[in-house]
């Protein structure tokens, strides 16, 4: 998949340091893979859920939630993974990011 905003993954690094080397992982592995379907998704992060448009990756366990948006891959095109929002448990149960991610 290709991923927009790894600058902004990086920054989450800075600002979450405990959830560093998490990111990194989910980096590689998202950027590897070539999901055409949630299901495909589920292969590689089996507690990913999909809101609307968006993916919802748990990072570090339950600690944190990466939000993206998501345009499955298809046989022309590899896939891309929008970062939207990377939020505290606390902060993603208070559903704000849900409406950046309505169809």
């Amino acid at each position: 998949m290709n991923i927009i905003a790894t600058r902004t993954i990086r920054q989450f690094q800075k600002d979450y340091p405990d959830a560093s080397n998490a990111l990194d992982a989910w980096l590689e592995a998202a950027g590897k893979a070539h999901w055409e379907s949630f299901n495909e998704a589920l292969e590689t992060y089996p507690a990913a859920d999909q809101v609307g448009s968006c993916l919802v990756f748990n990072i570090r366990g339950n600690n944190y939630r990466l939000i993206c948006g998501v345009c499955y891959a298809n046989q022309w095109v590899k896939g891309t993974l929008f970062v939207k929002h990377f939020l505290p448990h606390a902060e993603y149960d208070k559903n704000a990011w849900k409406q950046d991610c309505s169809r």
